[in-house]
């Protein structure tokens, strides 16, 4: 039997797709019927869809649903609490690198797509992407992407979504909001950019797409090398002629669930923003999003839950690889989180899904194969949590959030015992503390504890000298040269920073957690750019 449908062993995550590799995971699993499992795709496409009559919601809506937590929810004591004064010091840390950094003027700076400068009018949009190399010539700036191209860029944007979104609520600012709709462009750009003609019915998302360079009143943006760029064994180039909004484009095609979690998480976070835009433009664009989004989801659950992407040829085809499919295992729906949010989002009820406290029986086995299987599986948690409070399921948004705060104990109790989960950094580890507390966990003084120490880290080494020329890339002053795309940091990641305003400013947010800023000294400040 084929590698990609017998499971003979451990799960890893092999550039973003499960595979069958090692004996390992047989002493992690009790019982002998999973040696020689189906290492398959979730129910076929006869079962897809079977729930969905009437399809709700109408595109780009969503039913009536919480604003706030519906829901109390508290947990037991744990840590040592933490002073005021602490809290005020930290805060200050917080503000301190959101000034000196010039944080959203540089984000703003650094997300980039198709300028709104375009004469021509096409589609504009922004993303924070990775491999790109910045480079500064004669005075001006060029972003190149190399080669190998951009994968999964919804994890780095997706902090910086909701970042941009929080401290919109927070501050009613034009140019946050100006950065809020690029960056959700360009969610709505990895769609867009699969449309084959004007006419194209095919609802498909793409890794990243490349159009053809163009020059922004700032930067160059030179995609050259990405048209087409370098195959991998994860994903392809593929050329699009007559793409309806950027004509000629490369796009990279098969699409991993590496970041749809963190994309899904997001999309259900910026709830908090909706109908506070300042325009009707604003609002036009998240109703896009969500269209877009909503119709994608309900495609990958009539397709068995399988992903669909383009060949070389431009035609519709679902890769056999588990990249592309939702997987069980045996009667364990490893993947239900994942499935469910998808759900939520594209039919607003659940169907027969449950997916308990988003924590299934083989989790511990799958995320011990690697960093990426276990950051999947978390996202995809937090974004079921999401969805399910969009479509006012709060029965099963709780057991979610509680099983969020179970990561989170089993977590901490790691770092406490010195034996912290192999594929989970610390800057990985606070970004988990801070989403579930923004989708309604309560933390409690031992995570705002751990919080606290990787925010002294970013506060140490954001700042340092090596990092003030990377923040200045753009000043006349600054000389010609390379500067890396984001700064070099530990603790909190640079990208997350945003995320941290959501104890201020995101609606789900338990009034029961410990607090990790004080939100009035956080208020009280404004965005220097």
């Amino acid at each position: 039997m084929a590698r990609s449908t017998l499971c003979l062993a451990r799960f890893r995550l092999d550039r973003s797709r499960f595979a069958c590799e090692s004996p390992r995971v047989l002493r992690r699993i009790s019982t002998l019927a999973v040696l020689l499992v189906a290492c398959s795709p979730s129910p076929g496409a006869q079962d897809a869809g079977a729930d969905a009559a009437p399809e709700l919601p109408a595109d780009g809506t969503l039913p009536p649903h919480p604003k706030t937590l519906p829901f109390s929810y508290t947990r037991p004591e744990n840590g040592t609490p933490i002073d005021q004064a602490t809290i005020d010091a930290k805060t200050d840390e917080l503000i301190e690198i959101l000034t000196k950094t010039r944080y959203f003027g540089f984000v703003d700076e650094r997300v980039h797509g198709w300028p709104e400068e375009d004469p021509e009018k096409r589609f504009w949009y922004g993303v924070w992407w990775s491999g790109v190399d910045v480079v500064k010539q004669n005075g001006a700036v060029t972003y190149f992407h190399g080669p190998g191209g951009s994968d999964n860029d919804g994890i780095g944007s997706s902090p910086i979504l909701e970042g941009a979104c929080f401290a919109h609520v927070l501050w009613k600012d034009a140019r946050l909001e100006h950065l809020l709709r690029r960056v959700i462009r360009g969610y709505s750009s990895w769609v867009l950019a699969m449309e084959r003609s004007s006419s194209d019915t095919d609802v498909l998302m793409t890794r990243a797409s490349y159009p053809i360079s163009i020059q922004s009143p700032q930067y160059l943006i030179d995609y050259s090398q990405n048209r087409p760029g370098i195959d991998n064994g994860a994903t392809n180039y593929v050329h699009i002629a007559n793409n309806p909004l950027w004509g000629d484009e490369w796009v990279k095609n098969k699409r991993s669930k590496d970041d749809i979690g963190h994309m899904f998480r997001a999309i259900s976070l910026i709830d908090a923003c909706d109908l506070k835009f300042s325009d009707g433009p604003s609002e036009d664009d998240l109703v896009q999003l969500r269209k877009l989004y909503q119709s994608w989801s309900r495609r990958v659950e009539d397709d068995g839950w399988a992903i669909a992407t383009l060949d070389a040829s431009d035609n519709v085809w679902i890769p056999d690889s588990m990249l592309a499919h939702f997987i069980s295992v045996g009667t364990a729906d490893v993947e239900c989180a994942g499935k469910i949010a998808l759900r939520f989002f594209g039919r607003v009820t659940p169907g027969s899904l449950d997916c308990g406290n988003g924590i299934s029986s083989l989790d511990d086995a799958v995320t011990a194969g690697g960093h990426s299987n276990g950051q999947i599986l978390r996202s995809f948690h937090e974004a079921a949590a999401g969805h399910a409070l969009l479509s006012n399921n709060t029965d099963m948004a709780k057991a979610l959030i509680i099983g969020l705060a179970q990561r989170l104990d089993t977590m901490m109790d790691r770092y406490a015992a010195n034996d912290p989960e192999p594929f989970l950094s610390v800057g990985d580890a606070a970004d988990l503390i801070l989403e579930s507390a923004n989708m309604g966990v309560p933390l409690t003084w031992r995570e705002v504890a751990f919080v606290h120490t990787q925010l002294d880290l970013a506060h140490q080494t954001l700042l340092a000298p090596a990092n003030d020329l990377v923040y200045k890339t753009f000043d006349p002053a600054t000389p010609d040269g390379a500067y890396t795309y984001e700064p070099a940091g530990d603790g909190v990641q640079f990208r997350s920073l945003g995320m941290l305003l959501g104890q201020c400013a995101a609606e789900w947010r338990n009034p029961a957690t410990k607090p990790v800023i004080n939100c009035d000294k956080i208020k009280a400040w404004a965005p220097v750019y």
